[in-house]
């Protein structure tokens, strides 16, 4: 029986376990974070401890401890001057715990377009950018799309989409389920988009509109994005693909974290895995395969910490290309929040009932040669989010100031939780080899190894497409009923890591290994047996919520390495 190893169980990873136990693999799971979700791979229910806790954000539940694992970070100016780093701390720190980001997601489930795999080829070079087309297109991908909605339960309504979505991310089956009844909130944007000239629809969602797979549908309780499911209303990589696949035979061993690939003497191909356990004791684990899948930034570092004296591996594993933590990509994001005359209950239900499409680009009019770029390009919009009673509390005292009596009144009045909602634009970034993530040169975790250090700046196509996409935004807020304010939030406002938690790039994939980490199934580059099935392997980052994209990938990879 071949055996693999398997490190991470987000998205990429539970995807990939379930696919090589069912093909007969001995399966070892290895997470570093802890299991939140009791009765995963037992005979009841999955459970989660902290659905429904507003502060738990701070408890730091399912998220890295920032004080023993910070990260550090700077900009390409500062490292141009010398500057080692110049922020400690929170750089992005993903959900680090069994199940990955899924276990609070809001579980929007867009598919790339068939000109995100060719933007290269399709419309050039932007300067500064490293631009490169993908392996692979969108039919290559597709059949593992349809599966991994099929498996997800994934809602939506194809007759509701614009042609021009469906030319680009063509479907060949309907949603397995209809979508959620909508929010009050994304229907009064949805007016306000069709009177804008644009085209809402609902949002694709790994959410139970009516029951499926055992569990019951949403009851839009509010609850959703950042809080795990108490229903279990809604899919992820836990409950759809881990679950099963520790039921069909595959071991978890949360609390373990990966330091390193161990090499056979050639520098051939990976033996095993080294990780410590939840005491700090360190074992070396055997396996005739290694899956990597811990998210883009922790996926470089592993490789980067990886690196041995053969001459192909000196720089980390896969590095010959010199390309190892390059072209790491945040989505940018462009907000617009719209204040309403009555209350429209913007935190009820899911975050985001509607998209629209409508400005995912590109657009090469005046604007993008102003900006002295040859297009400029967004992505899809998620219409209609509100915020919770903490949050709103939080905000009175952190924007504008407010203690005591005024901040009571505030809550009393609850102009941003009752008549506040929001647009949101996902925005495609610009890869570029300047941003990158290396191993910090004097900053140890808790454990003695180098964190990630986050090198990032905004490229110019980031910054002039919000600017030009942003006032598209309040003009839908302000053609929607009932809207007295509105206001945007360009990417220079809430975008880079402190905006987004897509992180994209780090190992992209490419035929070549003097320009690629992997090749199109995500084999490192002189190594057999070592696979990535996370969103580190993406050339670029397309404009929409990257996880449907991570599974499928994932799953095309182990379908093949199983046979």
């Amino acid at each position: 029986m071949p055996s693999a190893i398997v490190v991470g169980s987000g998205a990429g990873g539970s995807v990939a376990a379930l696919e090589l136990v069912r093909a007969g693999f001995d399966v070892l799971v290895l997470e570093k974070g802890r299991n939140l979700l009791p009765g995963l791979g037992g005979s009841r229910p999955v459970g989660s401890l902290f659905g429904n806790d507003e502060v738990k954000a701070g408890r730091w539940f399912e998220n890295q401890d920032i004080v023993l694992e910070p990260r550090t970070s700077r900009t390409q100016a500062e490292a141009q001057q010398g500057v080692a780093r110049s922020f400690i701390g929170d750089v992005n720190t993903l959900p680090t715990t069994v199940g990955g980001g899924t276990v609070h997601w809001d579980a929007k489930t867009p598919r790339f377009w068939k000109q995100d795999f060719a933007g290269r080829s399709l419309y050039g070079p932007v300067p500064g950018a490293n631009l490169a087309d993908w392996p692979l297109s969108y039919e290559d991908l597709e059949p593992f799309y349809d599966e991994i909605e099929r498996r997800l339960g994934v809602q939506g309504d194809v007759g509701a989409m614009p042609a021009a979505t469906l030319a680009q991310a063509p479907r060949r089956h309907q949603f397995v389920m209809p979508p959620n009844p909508p929010m009050y909130a994304g229907t009064l944007f949805a007016q306000g988009a069709a009177a804008a000239g644009y085209h809402a629809y609902p949002f694709p969602m790994a959410i139970n509109s009516t029951e499926f797979d055992g569990r019951p549908r949403c009851n839009s309780c509010g609850f959703c994005s950042g809080f795990g499911c108490p229903i279990n209303a809604r899919g992820g990589a836990a409950l759809n693909f881990l679950h099963p696949a520790i039921r069909a035979g595959a071991e978890l061993r949360a609390r373990t974290l990966a330091f390193r690939i161990d090499l056979n003497a050639k520098g051939t191909a990976a033996r095993g895995v080294s990780y410590l356990d939840d005491r700090g004791r360190i074992h070396h684990e055997q396996a005739d395969v290694v899956i990597v899948a811990a998210s883009a930034i922790e996926t470089a570092r592993l490789l980067l910490l990886s690196a041995t004296s053969h001459a192909a591996h000196r720089e980390g594993l896969g590095n010959r290309s010199g390309q190892l933590g390059a072209n790491l990509m945040f989505h940018f994001f462009t907000l617009a929040a719209a204040s309403f005359a009555s209350n429209v209950h913007a935190w009820r239900g899911p975050s985001s009932t509607f998209t629209l499409d409508d400005l995912v680009g590109p657009f090469r009019g005046p604007e993008a040669r102003a900006a002295g770029m040859p297009y400029l390009k967004g992505g899809n919009c998620e219409v209609g989010a509100g915020v919770l009673l903490l949050a709103e509390a939080q905000l009175y005292a952190s924007l504008q100031g407010l203690v005591g009596a005024p901040h009571k009144d505030a809550m009393r009045a609850s102009g941003f939780r009752e008549h506040l909602a929001a647009i949101q634009l996902v925005g495609e970034d610009m890869p570029q080899l300047g941003n990158r993530v290396d191993l910090d040169p004097g900053i140890r975790d808790v454990y003695g190894f180098p964190v990630p250090r986050i090198t990032h700046s905004s490229h110019p196509f980031e910054l002039a497409s919000s600017d030009f996409l942003g006032p598209k935004l309040t003009a839908i807020c302000d053609a929607s009923p009932g809207v007295v304010a509105s206001q945007v939030l360009p990417t220079a406002s809430v975008g880079g890591p402190v905006g987004t938690a897509h992180i994209m790039g780090t190992a992209r994939m490419g035929h070549d290994p003097s320009s690629s980490v992997v090749d199109p199934w995500g084999l490192i580059h002189d190594l057999d047996n070592v696979y990535l099935a996370d969103g580190s392997v993406f050339v670029s980052a397309g404009g929409f919520n990257p996880t449907l994209t991570i599974m499928a990938l994932s799953l095309r990879m182990a379908r093949r390495l199983a046979g």
